[in-house]
């Protein structure tokens, strides 16, 4: 990623120094040379850029007091374990549920609706107390939630949207919201703009994308309008193609196979946008390497998973993320569902967005990404949840 600007950099010089040789040879070249340097530079607009995508938004977590009741069980339904943008904000709802007495279990969904209704289902023959779906919307399993609602048991959505949000009727107790403000489209949407930002630094404004694209969900189709919006506001900006993946292609191990195509269709990108970083586990960072275009990309996600952090500190296939702590929004799946118990309501749970590539904004070593400055959210719950 970094080779894209030092390789600019070279020509650049190479070009001065050219420009540098005809000025000696005489007046007209040198009044020439005088109106280039005169020209407005684009790297003032590719700081900013880049700028607005480490700062991002930022928020704090809720410390109205909240009474936590006794003896409540908790059903975690995991998108897909194998896949560690579902497994850890699973596991860290499950931590957080532990941390104020409750019992857990953590169910596998196995990345299909089938798996996501047959977890749903298990949890109410389980008698749970509040079933946690993780990352999923309503219009995937709206029988098994109406089979949860009639038996009494409370369904909180974290990070996912309910039915009413296409129409339909909501069938979750409860989902989470992450920043004051923004409802969830409008989330996602800020998180595709720090995408583009990031890129467009990284290319100096000349920025050829292949857009990697996920349309299971509605976070897919608002974070890639985000991306788009900027692209579109930028002259010398274009996507130049489009690789619409799933979840299926995960689970079936064709996602390298399926990018390789891609790249060698887009020959003339130099930036790669994907949506979900658990994909380049699933082969994107293979193909990438495989392409012997490493360097010549700028290559960014989103999520910001530690392992994740770790392939963008070695250069392995990704630069950048758009990050956001899923341990929070595990933690804060629970402090919703204990709201709604007290008879409060949600509140957001301050979940921001900020870009980390190999020098900024990065976590310590093995660390998950905490922000930039660092929240301890986990200290701030407990406070509000009188477990301190």
């Amino acid at each position: 990623m970094s080779t894209i600007r030092n390789k600019k950099r070279m020509l650049g010089l190479t070009a001065l120094v050219a420009s540098l040789g005809i000025a000696l040879a005489g007046c007209a070249a040198a009044s020439e040379a005088e109106e280039n340097a005169s020209q407005p530079s684009s790297n003032t607009a590719d700081s900013g850029a880049l700028e607005a995508a480490y700062a991002g938004v930022v928020g704090t977590p809720p410390s109205d007091p909240v009474t936590v009741p006794d003896g409540i069980s908790a059903w975690i339904v995991s998108c897909g374990q194998s896949q560690t943008t579902c497994s850890t904000p699973s596991e860290a709802a499950a931590e957080a549920a532990e941390a104020i007495g409750w019992k857990s279990n953590i169910c596998d969904g196995q990345l299909n609706p089938n798996g996501w209704s047959n977890c749903i289902r298990q949890g109410v023959a389980a008698s749970a107390d509040v079933i946690f779906v993780i990352g999923q919307d309503c219009s995937s399993f709206q029988g098994p939630l109406a089979e949860a609602k009639e038996a009494g048991i409370m369904t909180i959505g974290v990070g996912a949207n309910d039915c009413d949000v296409t129409g339909g009727e909501p069938l979750y107790t409860g989902i989470t919201q992450q920043m004051e403000g923004m409802d969830n489209e409008a989330w996602w949407t800020k998180l595709g703009e720090l995408q583009a930002h990031w890129l467009i630094g990284q290319t100096e404004g000349d920025t050829k994308v292949l857009e990697v694209t996920f349309s299971e969900a509605l976070f897919g189709k608002w974070s890639s309008a985000g991306l788009n919006s900027v692209l579109d506001e930028c002259d010398t900006c274009e996507v130049v193609g489009t690789l619409k993946l799933g979840n299926q292609d995960a689970a079936s191990g064709a996602m390298a196979q399926k990018l390789s195509s891609a790249l060698l269709q887009a020959g003339d990108a130099n930036a790669i946008a994907v949506p979900i970083d658990g994909w380049f586990m699933a082969g994107l960072s293979q193909a990438i390497e495989s392409s012997q275009r490493s360097d010549e990309l700028a290559v960014i996600g989103a999520f910001g998973e530690r392992s994740n952090i770790d392939l963008i500190e070695a250069g392995q296939g990704q630069d950048a993320s758009v990050a956001f702590s899923m341990q929070w929004n595990g933690w804060s799946g629970v402090d919703a569902a204990l709201r709604l118990m007290d008879k409060q309501e949600i509140q957001p749970s301050g979940i921001g967005l900020q870009v980390v590539d190999a020098k900024t904004n990065v976590p310590e070593k093995g660390e998950h990404f905490s922000y930039n400055p660092q929240i301890d959210f986990k200290q701030a719950y407990l406070a509000a949840w009188g477990k301190q």
